[in-house]
């Protein structure tokens, strides 16, 4: 295969300064064609896939439904959401679960107008309020407005009709001090990307083998940064290429849900070593040293099957294919 000329990747602050998260990326040398369609993917994963912190159920004390209004706030409820949903937390992943759910509290001891800076984390480390300064109500007297948010990790849009089946299954684990009122279900946009653009250009027009440079320029909310996300970006297509075009050595790159399937017990699927068609020297082997079932294989290490009398490297080589055939690998060492 030709190979391709190296590239040469740069990270650089937005020349025209439009937003404190803004940050611009190049890469160049890149030959004909690989910056559309570097481009295109990059784009869609950022303003789809990356991860963050959104609210997803609202209680607050008195309220019944979402269309009530609230003696002493100015705001009616539907107001009151709005702008909750407006406040971003930024959050550390290693701290947060992917089900895990965070409480957040907001009481109004005073009268006057509420700010998010008032807005409380109950006991998680690592959760912050990206702006504090977010306009949340108008109260008319003390301790008018005591309410509660919940939030959960996620990626994408949340509509309130899905978040209203997940707040069925979830009311019961939730911790609440409020005494009267009712959880709210409401829309989640977990999306941290505010806005994500680029442009290709040819750098030699002029001669024979076109090159491209591309500059991606990413907005987050602050939740995020813009290096962060761009890299997040990065390993989920790495990982989607790598079940399709099957590539070993990239294990480290997880990103896959475990599926969860169905399946017998380990007694009723367990195959006897008397059904793998294994040559009589591997089999006597094997009954030795009371390896007789096909997991009971699967759990030794390649240097336990060397160390085995009468197996040859034929013999573990037959053995090691027989595994596979049925979804095993032997491990090495101290894995």
């Amino acid at each position: 295969m030709e190979k391709m000329k190296k590239l040469v990747y740069q990270e650089k602050p937005n020349v025209k300064q439009i937003g404190e998260y803004e940050t611009e990326f190049v890469l160049e040398g890149l030959e004909r064609g690989y910056g559309n369609t570097l481009g295109v993917a990059l784009r869609r994963t950022l303003l789809s896939s990356i991860t963050s912190l959104a609210p997803f159920a609202i209680r607050i004390e008195g309220v019944e439904h979402e269309f009530q209004t609230i003696k002493d706030v100015v705001e009616d409820v539907p107001s009151l959401i709005m702008n909750l949903r407006k406040v971003r937390f930024s959050y550390r992943p290693e701290v947060i679960a992917d089900n895990e759910i965070v409480k957040v509290t907001l009481n109004s001891e005073e009268k006057g107008v509420i700010h998010s800076r008032y807005l409380e984390v109950k006991n998680q480390a690592g959760i912050e309020v990206i702006d504090h300064n977010l306009h949340i109500a108008e109260v008319m007297s003390e301790n008018a407005l005591k309410l509660e948010i919940f939030l959960r990790p996620g990626r994408g849009f949340m509509s309130y009709e899905e978040n209203k089946v997940f707040l069925s299954k979830k009311e019961s684990e939730l911790e609440t001090d409020i005494k009267k009122g009712k959880f709210i279900a409401v829309d989640s946009n977990f999306s941290p990307i505010e806005k994500v653009r680029y442009n290709v250009t040819e750098l030699n027009s002029s001669s024979n083998k076109i090159e491209e440079r591309l500059e991606f320029v990413i907005k987050t909310d602050g939740t995020v940064k813009a290096k962060d996300a761009l890299r997040t970006a990065s390993e989920i297509l790495i990982a989607h290429l790598q079940v399709i075009g099957d590539v070993e050595n990239m294990s480290r790159v997880d990103l896959f849900e475990e599926e969860i399937k169905e399946t017998e017990s380990k007694d009723e699927q367990d195959i006897d070593i008397t059904e793998l068609n294994l040559s009589v020297r591997s089999l006597n082997a094997l009954k030795r040293i009371k390896r007789t079932k096909l997991s009971q294989i699967a759990s030794m290490k390649y240097e336990e099957l060397e160390q085995t009398k009468n197996l040859g490297k034929k013999s573990i080589q037959e053995i090691v294919d027989k595994l596979k055939e049925h979804g095993y690998e032997l491990k090495e060492g101290d894995e």
